[in-house]
């Protein structure tokens, strides 16, 4: 008991130091819509937005994350929110908006010109003056990168920033960092800083979709011992295999123990989520058939 208390002590006092460094103030979001609808990424998502894209409609707001925007989608349901939140999306330069192949890891990293090439067509349509108005999430760290500018400058795009700062500690110190938007929970995915910012948004209702989570079905191992990942997005034509890779000078591979930690953290963000969510009054429910989060109530969309 009284190391878990130290423990606490410590890292508090850790936090509100990373807080005061690299937390920002800033006008807080608060959306005038009750509830919203998160979309993941996974391919349990397709018949539904097959059947409202047909409909012309969602039964509630979207809120979309990475490369939606890609996808049809994005044009037949605008989704009033969207969200990124991968350093990827924004640590280039114009000339590598313009052409892909110029961005430094495409020496190192095998594929990258292929995913440099799909996150500047998501911006493309992110940014295109055809698109409809929608907020954009953004962390903050990210504010004063070329693509962010041209984001702040498109008419119909609201910028909206949020600090990623992991605040540990005390239960009541979390809260208290995460309500003030000055700290976050560990957001290892997308959905995880998603879910969080639904939260501290005013909606007093979030459902997810597409949140299948069944990451741990989607890996392999080569014959030379590297680890792949089945991309099966519900936006991919194909599904394509992606070595895992550190970014640094060696192109090193991550190790399959090291996957399923980063997984361990994920599905334990959820539980701190659904935590905060109770604490804030706010009902996240899951709503993707088959998903392998447990840490939300099931409940189909309304």
């Amino acid at each position: 008991m009284a190391l878990r208390f130290a423990q606490h002590i410590g890292n508090s006092l850790l936090s509100l130091a990373k807080i005061a460094i690299r937390s920002r103030l800033m006008p807080r979001f608060q959306s005038s819509d009750s509830a919203v609808i998160v979309v993941g990424n996974g391919p349990s998502a397709k018949p539904l937005l097959d059947a409202w894209a047909a409909s012309g409609k969602s039964p509630l707001p979207l809120m979309a994350v990475n490369m939606m925007a890609r996808s049809p989608y994005f044009e037949a349901l605008k989704p009033a929110y969207y969200l990124l939140a991968d350093g990827a999306f924004f640590n280039f330069e114009e000339a590598i908006y313009q052409r892909a192949e110029l961005h430094p890891h495409c020496q190192r990293h095998e594929g990258y010109q292929q995913t440099q090439t799909l996150i500047n067509e998501t911006w493309q349509s992110l940014l295109s003056p055809q698109a409809h108005p929608f907020t954009l999430f953004i962390p903050q760290i990210y504010k004063n990168r070329w693509i962010t500018r041209q984001a702040e400058a498109s008419s119909h795009v609201k910028v909206v920033y949020f600090n990623y700062t992991v605040a540990r500690g005390f239960e009541w110190f979390e809260n208290w960092a995460y309500r003030k938007g000055l700290g976050s929970p560990q957001s290892q995915n997308v959905i995880n800083s998603c879910t969080f910012q639904a939260i501290n948004s005013g909606f007093r209702e979030v459902y997810l979709i597409g949140v299948d989570n069944n990451f741990h079905r989607n890996i392999k191992v080569r014959e030379d011992n590297q680890v792949v990942v089945v991309d099966d997005h519900f936006y991919e034509v194909g599904q394509k295999e992606t070595p895992l890779k550190r970014d640094d000078a060696r192109n090193s591979p991550v190790r399959m123990h090291e996957f399923f930690a980063n997984l361990h953290k994920a599905f334990y963000a959820h539980h701190r989520l659904a935590s905060y969510a109770q604490y804030r009054g706010v009902q996240v429910y899951n709503a993707t058939e088959g998903s392998f989060i447990d840490a939300y109530e099931r409940r189909a969309l309304p």
